[in-house]
């Protein structure tokens, strides 16, 4: 049996909404489901950087204990890997190699006693240095120079 209403005229008509009506309201829960996800990848990415810095800060601190322990850094260049094993007795956890993008950390120094460690961002490829005025740009590099960030979103 139909839910039919009554109108002033006498005719019948069908309860219910009409396909306009369920049109405009799929398309408002798709524009409110699209600003939704821009957020959370956003706040991913930004969760990712955090991430990445702190690791940044772990592997510096780490070098640090090397450098006091040793008189010298390892050599400029060192691949990652073996920056990994080299840095274990310095290290209370894991050494992390990789930044939370999946890319690795670049690590150079010049010899002096000076380092540098360097996330190429979301999109890994060596370019603008990141500053505070593009710390939602995702793509650009992190730099922590001597235990100091020299390019940070907090800068």
């Amino acid at each position: 049996m139909k839910n039919t209403l009554a109108t002033d005229d006498g005719r019948r008509r069908e309860a219910g909404f009409s396909l306009i009506e369920l049109l405009v309201v799929i398309v408002i829960i798709g524009i409110l489901a699209a600003i939704v996800l821009t957020q959370v990848l956003h706040a991913y990415d930004k969760a990712r950087q955090r991430a990445t810095m702190a690791d940044m800060r772990t592997l510096s601190k780490a070098l640090a204990a090397y450098d006091v322990d040793l008189g010298f850094l390892p050599a400029n260049g060192t691949p990652m890997s073996a920056m990994a094993s080299v840095l274990v007795p310095y290290q209370a956890n894991v050494v992390p190699q990789e930044d939370h993008w999946n890319h690795l950390y670049v690590y150079t120094t010049s010899g002096a006693g000076d380092y540098s460690l360097e996330s190429y961002g979301k999109d890994g490829i060596d370019g603008t240095n990141i500053s505070y005025a593009t710390r939602w740009q995702f793509d650009q590099d992190i730099v922590l120079s001597n235990g100091i960030f020299t390019a940070s979103p907090e800068m």
